[in-house]
């Protein structure tokens, strides 16, 4: 089946930069896939007037549309520093669909449920829509598991020519997968994103959505889930411009997890990342 797929030249994306084979063209098709449904759902997120948590119940569904795309189209791109019979290969190939078979299917019921004017995320309310939030935790950590086979597989075959974005890679998406999987697991666990009280909304960010009143947990999930583009675009400058890479990818590493557990327990604490 892989051998099929790497044959077909349907839906290659013309992207510089990103090599023809069936993992890259998955890839960068799911991210182009999600700025298109960015793009269709902006009028409904402009014109209906329903909320949820004092934000449009299309705000949900607009923020996984970014962060898929963001999410997707660095794994293309990083993953052209292995050799493409490794990139190519089963290993990514089976852990790269599961991927985009999980972001599919997650945004379609995110986008049903948005239109039904109801919370895909930390929903109880009925047996069905428990389960369904049970099943996209499945989906959520098969997102970020792609992340760290694709680390390894660098460490181990990748480009070495580029050593801070090799570094950037290896660093940002396996420190970048386990602490997310850690904060997003505590988040379902404890069966909300606020600490210190529910919200109703209230003041919030603009767009994130995050309380400015009490304490909430989603600042430290994002800049956890964003070492895996920082990293690897740090290391990437460094290979540019020159200098110490492996130590400017190491700090900006230490100091974007310390970061990120400083928000953790900011939150944990009660009190929110941007005080009203």
């Amino acid at each position: 089946m892989i051998a099929w797929l790497d044959r077909r030249r349907a839906f290659r994306p013309a992207i510089p930069g990103l090599d023809d084979d069936h993992v890259s063209r998955a890839l960068a098709a799911t991210a182009i896939l999600m700025a298109g449904l960015f793009v269709v759902t902006s009028p409904a997120w402009v014109i209906d007037s329903r909320t949820i948590d004092a934000a449009s119940v299309w705000t949900k569904p607009q923020k996984f549309n970014v962060s898929g795309f963001v999410h997707f189209m660095t794994l293309a791109w990083i993953a052209q520093q292995l050799p493409r019979a490794v990139r190519a290969g089963p290993t990514l190939s089976i852990f790269a669909y599961l991927a985009v078979g999980s972001m599919l299917l997650e945004n379609v019921y995110i986008s049903i449920q948005a239109a039904r004017g109801r919370r895909s995320h930390f929903n109880f309310e009925t047996d069905l829509e428990a389960s369904i939030y049970a099943l996209m935790g499945v989906g959520a950590l098969l997102l970020v598991i792609v992340a760290i086979v694709l680390a390894v597989q660098i460490l181990r075959k990748g480009d070495r020519e580029r050593p801070g974005l090799r570094l950037g890679s290896i660093i940002g998406l396996s420190v970048g997968a386990v602490a997310t999987i850690g904060f997003a697991g505590y988040m379902s666990t404890s069966g909300s994103h606020y600490v210190g009280g529910a919200t109703d909304g209230g003041a919030s960010v603009p767009f994130f959505g995050w309380s400015r009143e009490i304490g909430d947990l989603r600042p430290a999930h994002f800049v956890a889930l964003h070492m895996m583009q920082t990293l690897p675009i740090i290391g990437w400058l460094t290979d540019r411009v020159g200098g110490p890479s492996r130590l400017i990818v190491l700090s900006a590493g230490a100091a974007q997890l310390a970061l990120a557990a400083f928000l953790f327990a900011q939150a944990l604490d009660g009190r929110p990342f941007w005080p009203a």
